[in-house]
């Protein structure tokens, strides 16, 4: 199963889009994937999902909309959304959610940016290419998503900096702008 948060939710499984209702559910799946692989406190899902205004019994309505996410992730949902004390966690390998390898490939891009440039490109551009519009764009007006939006995409406008900057410093670019190719 694949989960991608950068541009609209959406969980891939056997090659096709695999639906997820409901926006508790929707916004539940977010939350813990912008935690992946860490406990979640209940109390926390509860802020994150329902604010000020929680249910009448939110502990239950949160099992609830744990259950219908379950679900909606077919026979896999029980072994991904896990209960672990005090809360919840999915437990999905990092590089299924498109955040974590946009994380990865950047990171492997910077390392060989100083001896293999073309190496660094690909990685570079295999990162950009995971971006498919606004990270968590669905959830931007919940100050859990907004302030993981903002990291990720100030990551990508860094990079996308960065690689112009460098394109324009390349010594090809340099001799058509009048520029020293040797000053690279």
């Amino acid at each position: 199963m694949e989960f991608r948060i950068l541009g609209p939710l959406e969980v891939h499984h056997g090659g096709g889009p695999l639906r997820v209702p409901g926006a508790k559910e929707r916004a539940l799946l977010a939350d813990l994937l912008v935690h992946a692989g860490r406990v979640v406190p209940a109390d926390r899902l509860i802020e994150d999902l329902w604010g000020e205004k929680p249910p009448g019994n939110p502990a239950n309505t949160l099992q609830g909309r744990v259950s219908a996410l379950r679900r909606a992730l077919g026979p896999a949902g029980a072994e991904l959304v896990v209960t672990s004390p005090p809360g919840y966690r999915l437990a999905v390998e990092p590089e299924r959610v498109d955040a974590t390898r946009f994380q990865r490939l950047v990171a492997e891009a910077d390392r060989a940016a100083a001896t293999e440039r073309p190496q660094a490109a690909r990685l570079l551009e295999e990162a950009l290419a995971l971006w498919r519009g606004p990270a968590l764009a669905e959830f931007a007006d919940r100050p859990w998503a907004a302030a993981e939006a903002a990291r990720l995409e100030e990551l990508r406008r860094r990079r996308v900096a960065g690689r112009a900057g460098r394109a324009w410093r390349s010594p090809a670019a340099g001799r058509g702008r009048g520029g020293d190719a040797r000053a690279a």
